[in-house]
């Protein structure tokens, strides 16, 4: 987020107007930094909804048939003797 101006908060301003600054962040979509004893101690960003991805068909086209699957093994596994 280069170039991007937070605004900052100190710890004891934090709990009479956190929900004000979340709806505040959410709205512009800039990140707030929260100062505890002149230190960053947090970055508030806005949250961001990724589109469900499709469960049906994700794998479609991935995968490769080799060889026949229903015609008999025509060697013996080890594992069966």
């Amino acid at each position: 987020m280069k170039g991007e101006q937070m605004a900052q908060i100190t710890t004891t301003e934090l709990p009479q107007t956190l929900q004000t600054l979340f709806i505040e962040v959410e709205r512009t979509k800039t990140p707030l930094t929260v100062i505890h004893e002149g230190k960053a101690l947090a970055i508030i960003y806005p949250a961001t909804t990724q589109a469900p991805r499709p469960t049906f068909g994700t794998l479609k086209g991935s995968g490769e048939i080799l060889e026949d699957l229903i015609a008999p093994v025509a060697e013996l596994w080890e594992v069966l003797e």
